[in-house]
């Protein structure tokens, strides 16, 4: 992980905003919020980040570079397969039980600016990987790699983006125990071309 266990006031605050952030949204969060669920003063978070700003900066890149860690692993050690074993050792689940999760759910769709930053920075960074890939002989050459790289950072990142609403829809979430296994088959059915069929083969 990119931070080990830090429980100095400085991390503990950029934590207490993270949960807070993901819970309602950066609007919605004032710093006396922050500071009471940190167990600070406002004064202690303005003199570690400068302003509510340097705060919220704070907490997007501490939650990119968990994200970025975590899809270094995920794709180096999977050497690019992404089939149903990637759905299990993916990001999505492994951020599935930590405040990241929501948190970088409402930074990827919020309409500001630093929604597209944020995905930008994620793309280039999986772009990076790819580009590792195949210089170990693991992406065939006439694949698009800037293009892989985003379906791949897509495909990992989806569920855990769209976690709320898939759980109102299937009844079950994705990505805890029960709904995991039973998104997993799914998905392994898919991409080993099960799920579909020529209705024309008899």
């Amino acid at each position: 992980m990119y931070s080990p266990e830090d429980r100095t006031a400085k991390a503990i605050i950029r934590d207490a905003a993270i949960e807070l952030f993901g819970h309602d949204g950066v609007e919605a969060v004032p710093l006396r919020a922050i500071a009471d669920h940190a167990g600070v003063s406002q004064p202690l978070i303005i003199k570690h980040y400068g302003s509510r700003s340097g705060l919220i900066e704070a907490a997007d890149e501490h939650a990119l570079r968990i994200v970025e860690q975590l899809l270094h692993s995920v794709v180096i050690d999977s050497g690019g397969s992404f089939d149903s074993k990637a759905t299990t050792d993916s990001v999505a689940r492994l951020l599935a039980d930590s405040p990241i999760g929501p948190y970088l759910s409402r930074l990827l769709t919020s309409h500001e600016d630093r929604a597209r930053r944020a995905f930008g920075r994620l793309a280039e960074f999986a772009r990076a990987l790819v580009d590792r890939l195949a210089a170990d002989g693991a992406i065939a050459p006439e694949v698009d790699r800037h293009q892989l790289a985003v379906v791949l950072l897509v495909h990992d990142l989806s569920v855990l983006v769209l976690r709320a609403r898939i759980a109102e829809v299937l009844g079950a979430d994705p990505l805890d125990r029960g709904g995991l296994e039973s998104w997993s088959r799914t998905v392994k059915a898919l991409y080993s071309g099960e799920a579909l069929i020529d209705p024309s083969t008899p």
